[in-house]
């Protein structure tokens, strides 16, 4: 056994420190190539970070809630099994006999990582990489992180171009590797009678499976191993009947509370005005957690807090709003907001109480809902809530509602958090495109206008006080709504002010509000 350092990875090229959020393994653990061994949080997510090769986690350097430095240590660990890591030292060089070509597949970033955009190539086709090396750029949710090699070889062709969206486990480009590398990264899609073929090293030869292993994404695979679906009984419907997310949960369902699924894992429900769009993460337990988003937002502007509640043993349900994300539902009003969540809940199937956690319009929505089921409520918590107090900048609101350019959009996203969300050009265009649209236009004038909001939730808000547990998170430094709006608020509500954020405290500082969520009830 050879005992190696795991250093802090860079995750980003602008990123310096990152900190531990969580490990996957224990000491003693025995990991593979590929298998995620600990959790970091970067500026704006919390990614994944998989090993690099085969070994042991010998012993724990930084602690969970460490932050450290690109490069400093995390962890020693011991190599022996399959081929060296090489933490500290330099690759081997890549062998030129006995190559395959295979796949190179979309990664898993997050727990929540269903999809990702490609923002850059920093390899091009006929350019060698070594293990550990990055070679590619993959913007998630949040943030656009760097992702390494897990062996050496060489990019053979790439198959979705910057600016693409493509589904977790979908191949990205075809790489040419060791023979002995291609059957360890992907025992799944790799025939064991079939013996790999020897080619030279730029030779261009595909490898075909004849029958095997069931091809299925990381997510299906997680998924049947917790809820006991055999894999081998499901027909995929992805891309080379790859088994999908969408296929476990159709096996698992029988789907009376849904009436359709996407392959991205975005679910529908048909209600009474129309279709809306959602996700369901983590199991069924005595938590569940209701996320609202705010203007102009959908479904992923919950990616880091989602998957720190689905960690808790949450239930996590976010739906995209009237106008908003994937929902075929129309809000011409703040009314319009809260007025299908009934039917939602009803919809999923859930009958119990529920911990609603919402942001800035979304808290409108939140209060609207909770003021006629009060009883359905375990807890409310509202992020830079719109509706306590008449200022808010309806240049921001009118602007996202009337942007048409991704310049606009850029200029806009600006003014929501104290670190600005580095999103790439393609997905600045695809959001454009959305807004464009001009659906969110009449709900812009009914919630804004000259004087300021045309909304008001604090008398709502009091009389909810003094029956749910009611939290109100603000950042001292918000560009949309003054955070001074808490002084009008109720006695009974908690409220939480965060010196490091703006208008998107989820983004600016997931972790602390997390931790105000995950609290203990008073």
């Amino acid at each position: 056994m050879t005992e190696r350092i795991l250093k802090m990875p860079r995750l980003g090229e602008t990123m310096d420190e990152g900190k531990v959020v969580g490990w996957l393994i224990q000491p003693g653990d025995v990991f593979k190539r590929g298998d995620p061994i600990v959790e970091i949080e970067t500026d704006k997510t919390i990614a994944e970070y998989p090993a690099l090769g085969d070994g042991t986690l010998h012993d724990i350097i930084a602690l969970v809630g460490v932050t450290v430095e690109v490069g400093q240590p995390l962890a020693r660990i011991d190599i022996g099994i399959g081929p060296d890591w090489t933490a500290d030292e330099p690759a081997a060089p890549a062998r030129t006999t006995g190559l395959v070509e295979t796949d190179l597949d979309m990664p898993r970033l997050g727990e929540t990582m269903e999809e990702g955009r490609v923002a850059k190539w920093l390899k091009a086709p006929g350019d060698s990489f070594a293990r550990g090396e990055a070679i590619i750029e993959i913007e998630t949710d949040k943030t656009i992180a760097e992702f390494p090699a897990l062996m050496d070889g060489t990019l053979v062709s790439i198959l979705r171009g910057d600016g693409e969206m493509v589904t977790v486990g979908e191949p990205i480009g075809r790489i040419s590797i060791a023979a002995s590398d291609a059957r360890e990264a992907k025992p799944a899609e790799i025939e064991a009678s079939v013996a790999a073929v020897p080619v030279p090293a730029q030779a261009n030869i595909r490898q075909r499976a004849t029958g095997g292993p069931v091809r299925a994404t990381p997510v299906a695979r997680r998924l049947c191993r917790i809820n006991g679906v055999d894999l081998q009984s499901l027909a995929g419907t992805g891309r080379r009947a790859r088994v999908e997310k969408a296929d476990v949960l159709a096996a698992l369902s029988g789907s009376p509370q849904t009436s359709g699924k996407s392959p991205d894992g975005v679910l529908f429900a048909d209600l009474p005005r129309g279709r809306m769009a959602y996700l369901d993460t983590g199991k069924s337990g005595p938590r569940t957690a209701l996320l609202l988003h705010g203007f102009a937002g959908d479904r992923t502007t919950w990616a880091a807090i989602a998957s720190g509640l689905k960690r808790a043993g949450h239930r996590v349900l976010i739906p995209d709003l009237p106008s908003h994300g994937l929902t075929e539902i129309a809000a011409s009003t703040a009314v319009d907001l809260s007025a299908d969540l009934a039917a939602f809940l009803q919809r999923v199937a859930l009958a119990g109480s529920i911990d609603i956690v919402a942001h800035s319009l979304g808290c409108v929505a939140a209060v609207d809902f909770a003021v006629t089921a009060p009883d359905r409520v375990g807890s409310l918590t509202l992020l830079a809530p719109a509706g306590l107090g008449p200022e808010i900048d309806g240049d921001f609101v009118h602007g996202m509602a009337r942007a048409t350019v991704a310049a606009e959009v850029s200029h806009l996203l600006r003014r929501l958090s104290v670190n600005p969300v580095p999103l790439s050009d393609g997905a600045l265009a695809v959001l454009a495109g959305d807004l464009a649209k001009g659906r969110l236009a009449t709900l812009a004038a009914a919630i804004a206008g000259p004087s300021g909001q045309k909304v008001d939730s604090l008398a709502k808000l009091e009389k909810l006080a003094a029956s749910v547990e009611t939290r109100v998170i603000f950042g001292l430094e918000d560009r949309i709504i003054p955070w001074r709006h808490v002084t009008s608020v109720s006695p009974r509500v908690a409220i939480h002010l965060l010196s490091r954020s703006g208008h998107m405290p989820q983004w600016d500082q997931p972790k602390d509000v997390l931790d105000i969520l995950l609290s203990e009830r008073a």
